[in-house]
């Protein structure tokens, strides 16, 4: 056998090895592809408030079992998550604590769809025996109580406290007395165990009244609001955003935040807040 037809058939073998690594390495990358794409498929993401976080997991968990869509949260101050929904320009779903952040996406034309779901009702919270004496609105504006809100133009539980005073006369008075303004309502109730201050002001259905203890505002006082859910117009699974948006305003879905110990839309207690 001559040397330049092995030459040649070495040269032959080698480009057909080349082809069929090609070929195989192609196939795999497609199946790669397909695969990921599959399961971005399968996720959300929803903006949502920090408030919320507990009952929203828990919808997650068993929205995945029933649909075996995966659910991603992004939680925050409404407002935080607005500013961040606009900067991306991605996203699937929106829950803030309060309508005023939905109607100012929709202002933006990010809104495609909504669902009302529960109502954030806003209470005081103290320390265990509310030492300090306090049983009213009116008592966070004595000399020397420490008081803890939201950032006034920040998360809805900011904005809440704020319509709250302003609404009793208070607000200008409580200038003093505010020590502490957070980003979010979960961290309000890491100051007053911590005793940085002797009342916050946050959402009812975050207090667990074996550490700490409520006192109650009355509905002509205070601050009720409904809590929606929105598709986003720029999703890209608008049908798995639909149907993630109609199971957490469903029966079963409500159940989850009755158990959280939210009071869930409609409520003829509250059948004259907007």
């Amino acid at each position: 056998m001559s040397k330049g037809f092995i030459r040649f058939s070495a040269i032959i073998l080698l480009i057909a090895v080349i082809m069929a690594c090609g070929c195989t390495s192609g196939e795999t990358k497609e199946n790669k592809a397909e695969s990921g794409n599959s399961a971005s498929d399968e996720s959300l993401i929803v903006y949502c408030g920090a408030g919320l976080r507990v009952p929203m997991e828990t919808a997650a968990e068993v929205f995945e079992e029933k649909e075996g869509i995966k659910i991603k949260y992004s939680y925050g101050g409404a407002a935080q998550l607005l500013s961040q929904m606009e900067l991306l320009g991605e996203g699937d779903l929106y829950m803030p604590g309060a309508k005023a952040y939905l109607d100012s996406a929709a202002e933006k034309g990010f809104v495609s769809d909504t669902r009302d779901v529960v109502y954030h009702v806003v209470t005081i919270a103290v320390q265990k025996g509310n030492p300090e004496n306090i049983t009213s609105v009116e008592d966070l504006n004595r000399d020397g109580i420490r008081v803890g809100i939201g950032e006034p133009d920040g998360p809805a539980i900011g904005k809440a406290a704020k319509k709250i005073f302003e609404k009793n006369g208070m607000w200008e008075d409580m200038q003093d007395n505010i020590v502490v303004q957070s980003g979010t309502v979960n961290e309000l109730l890491v100051f007053l165990k911590m005793d940085q201050a002797d009342a916050v002001v946050i959402f009812e259905d975050l207090l667990n009244e074996e550490s700490i203890e409520k006192v109650n505002i009355p509905v002509e006082d205070g601050f009720v609001k409904i809590v929606p859910i929105a598709t986003l117009e720029f999703s890209e699974h608008p049908e798995n955003a639909k149907k993630y948006m109609e199971f957490v305003a469903s029966d079963e879905g409500k159940e989850i935040f009755r158990n959280a110990g939210f009071d869930t839309y409609p409520c003829e207690k509250y059948a004259n807040i907007k």
